[in-house]
């Protein structure tokens, strides 16, 4: 019972976590490429 209540909650807590991480994660890697190699 206690899976089938976290496979029905988990998809619409992990998507829009991952579509918010996703883009920060990439912005802090292109940020310290570019800090990178202004130096």
């Amino acid at each position: 019972m206690t899976g089938d209540f976290v496979a029905s909650w988990m998809p619409s807590v992990f998507i829009p976590l991952a579509g918010v991480l996703g883009p920060a994660v990439v912005m802090v890697l292109m940020f310290n490429l570019i800090e990178s190699t202004a130096d």
